[in-house]
Parts: structure tokens; sequence; C-alpha cells
């Protein structure tokens, strides 16, 4: 999300592209296509550029912001997931329980993170989005994302968005998987072939359970810019605070507010499978991941 436009990677071998979304209209403004032999996938903004992984080609392509002209590419091995960028480096998913740190002008791996939810390594990391000195990610083919901290890899908040799902223009579609987080700290969800694009403000349920990790971690009691809820515990402990996701239903035509355990907000918009800019929104199986 960059300046009221959302960037997306759309996936599928031949129909895979790089596209921008207008946000209140959920027109797209400008897109284009990739070659037919490239899966696209997770999605990053770095300076005026747009850098955007393939699934299985261990090529990343890098764009101009612009005009959406092609300046090059960069390498790296294994498949390319989802990527994000955390002010000074990128950070790339590739399925497994490890995020590789890797400095954006080459693509070289800084460092490893792995990521540990509850005493247990977190596999099938997807899309990803980060935010300050957190990685929110989505598990592939879950109904929940995670916040990871950057520096220790261990999850202290488990979001459950199975509530979207329900929606039902969104049934019999795809998997969640698609995050961006706009300036003002809001959530925008989606997922593989979603027509829509739900905003999402997270808040918190009274209580929470402990998540116990490894012995060598605290816990965090700090929130994120725009975020409600926070992680509490002592050394060796983390958090994991359940939410209720408000959302908010908001059509091209109007706004229409429906109030339930949760407040949807519905963005009509034509879809693919949906990638975001700082984090990928990628799509799935075999020939269509």
């Amino acid at each position: 999300f960059h300046q009221g436009y959302l960037y997306e990677s759309t996936g599928r071998y031949g129909n895979s592209s790089l596209r921008e979304v207008e946000l209140s209209t959920g027109a797209i403004t400008r897109s284009v296509a990739l070659n037919e032999s490239l899966f696209g996938e997770g999605l990053a903004l770095v300076d005026s550029t747009l850098i955007q992984l393939t699934w299985k080609n261990n090529t990343a392509l890098v764009w101009n912001l612009s005009d959406f002209t092609l300046l090059g590419n960069l390498s790296y091995d294994g498949e390319g997931w989802g990527l994000c960028n955390d002010g000074e480096h990128l950070i790339m998913s590739n399925g497994t329980d490890v995020l590789t740190v890797r400095n954006p002008d080459n693509f070289s791996i800084i460092r490893e993170i792995q990521v540990i939810n509850g005493g247990s390594p977190q596999s099938l990391l997807n899309e990803l989005e980060c935010d300050e000195e957190y990685i929110w990610a989505n598990i592939w083919g879950n109904k929940s994302f995670i916040r990871i901290n950057s520096t220790t890899g261990y999850v202290d908040q488990v979001i459950d968005a199975g509530s979207l799902l329900e929606d039902e223009s969104v049934s019999g579609t795809g998997v969640l998987n698609g995050i961006a987080i706009t300036d003002s700290g809001e959530f925008l969800l989606t997922g593989k072939n979603w027509p829509k694009v739900f905003k999402v403000n997270l808040l918190p349920t009274p209580g929470s359970s402990p998540d116990n990790g490894s012995s060598d971690t605290s816990s965090d009691s700090n929130n994120s810019s725009g975020q409600a809820g926070q992680s509490s515990g002592t050394e060796g402990e983390t958090s994991i605070i359940n939410k209720i996701i408000s959302l908010v239903l908001m059509l091209v035509v109007g706004t229409m507010i429906i109030t339930a355990t949760v407040l949807m907000i519905r963005l009509n918009r034509q879809g693919q499978t949906h990638k975001g800019t700082r984090s990928p929104m990628r799509g799935g199986e075999e020939d269509e991941r």
C-alpha cells in the first residue's frame, strides 16, 4: 500500500501480473503481464522500485514504480513466496519455517530467522507484511495470520481471520493470502481469487492465553502503531492475544455497516489472487499456487 494505491502481484502461470489498484474505488489503474513462464509471488516497495518474487524461477523482478518498466532482476536460491521491506532490509519467505533477511540491492542473505510458534517451528510461512520490528505472516492454507518478533523469531500474536471466509462473496474461492497495512494502521486482507479486499481493525478480547515458547525469549509488551492489544508475560513466556476482527464493508457505490460479532467493511473490486505492496498476496496449488 502506497499513497492511496494497493500494488499487487497476481499469480498462476499465464495469468501473473503486476498491477496498481486505487483503493477507494477498486479500479485497476495500471497493469503489466509477466512472461507466461513466470508465476508471480511476493511484492515489496523499495524506494522508487517494486521488487516482485517468482515462485520457482529463482528470480525477483525489479520494476520502476512510476511507469512499470522492468529495470532488471535479482537471483536467489529456492522458491519465492512472500516479501516485505522493514525499512532497511527485505525479508523473504519460501514456505518453510525460516525467513531470510536480504540486502535490497543485491538480494544477498544477511541472516536467517527461524520462526517459533508455541515452542515448535512454524512452517508454511507465506504472505509477509513488515510492521516496524514485527513481521505479519499468513500461514499457507490456514485461516489465521501471525505476528513475529523479527529479532527473536517468536510468534507473539495469532489472529483468527476465519470470519472473512464466511462472507458469501468469498465462499468457494481460495485461501487467505494477502496482507497490507495502511498509513493509519488498518489491515487490508484478501485472498486467492477474492473479489474483495477487507479493511480490518484488530481489537483485543478480554484475557489472553500464554504461549510457552523457548526459555530464552521474553514477551513483548508494546503495541505496534495502529494496532490494539498487547502481549504480556514473563521471561520465557509469550502471550497470544485472542482478537475480534472488526471489519467495515466498503462498497464502491456506498457504505453499508453490518453489526454482529464483527463489523465488516468490504471493498468490492475485480480480482485474481492479490498481493500487497510491502507484502505479497499470493495464490496456490501446483500450477496455480
